[in-house]
């Protein structure tokens, strides 16, 4: 069984790495919330500009980021994630920002990022939806990915993965990691949600309990989804051998990651999101 461990940096800030992405070649971690400077609902390391947060905050938050896995100077890539499937490969850059100026860049659309440069962290930025962070070590090429169920639904992992071979990825040597997500006890969904993952998905049966208590108090059918089991399931159908979940549920554990879900339950207008990063060394 592949491990996963809590760290702490040196900035105060704390990150989950898992051994299956441990390489002298690679820089990667899953953050929490813990660390950072932002106040409020956002209190700790909120690090998405379009949160509602003060944007000096989050660029502090960003930059402990960057710090925290670096002494180098690398450059943080986030996107303006959509829940779609499109993927950005960086190598070249040409949305009108510089990437020597060492800033942050954000505001991309897409849900998917791969690059093979050694300059940048990609990031992906989460509320209860699954990060997945990919490399292939021998071919020096790294991906990320937001993957919430719509998102995994319409082929954000496998576009992701299409996009890390175009630029020299092999399939049997690339190992992907699902970041901490939503539980599927507390992740109630609806039978829309269910028809659509299965219309395409068939064999995610399996991932969908019933719920009986919701469904007695909605008077509809209601069921709990394992998002990360999905997740898995996606990689599995693209013959990924080497994967693997951090299973750290981000809506019961409202002091060390952010949870959309359960901000809506404790009736929060706004809150914040946790980043997680890879970059070649």
């Amino acid at each position: 069984m592949h491990s996963f461990q809590l760290h702490k940096s040196y900035t105060g800030a704390a990150y989950y790495q898992h051994e299956l992405l441990s390489s002298d070649m690679l820089i990667h971690g899953f953050f929490t919330s813990k660390g950072g400077v932002s106040k409020g609902v956002f209190s700790g390391l909120n690090s998405a500009l379009n949160s509602g947060d003060q944007i000096s905050d989050v660029n502090k938050n960003r930059q402990i980021v960057t710090q925290s896995m670096t002494h180098n100077k690398y450059q943080l890539i986030t996107l303006n994630q959509i829940h779609g499937n499109r993927v950005i490969t960086i190598d070249s850059f040409d949305s009108g920002r510089s990437l020597d100026n060492r800033q942050p860049v954000s505001g991309l659309q897409a849900d998917g990022l791969v690059t093979k440069r050694k300059d940048v962290l990609l990031g992906i930025l989460t509320a209860d939806c699954a990060p997945i962070l990919m490399a292939d070590n021998k071919a020096g090429v790294i991906g990320a990915c937001h993957a919430g169920w719509r998102g995994a639904a319409s082929g954000i992992i496998e576009k992701t993965l299409l996009a890390m071979y175009k630029i020299g990825a092999k399939r049997q040597d690339i190992c992907c990691i699902v970041g901490p997500a939503i539980a599927q006890k507390n992740y109630q969904v609806g039978p829309d949600l269910r028809n659509s993952v299965l219309e395409k998905y068939p064999s995610a049966f399996e991932l969908f309990a019933p719920d009986t208590q919701g469904s007695m108090i909605s008077g509809e059918n209601k069921f709990l989804f394992d998002l990360q089991g999905f997740c898995l399931t996606v990689l599995e159908h693209a013959t990924i051998k080497n994967h693997a979940i951090i299973n750290v549920d981000t809506y019961q554990n409202k002091d060390l990651l952010y949870s959309y879900r359960l901000s809506c339950h404790i009736q929060e207008q706004q809150y914040g999101r946790q980043i997680s990063v890879i970059g070649l060394r």
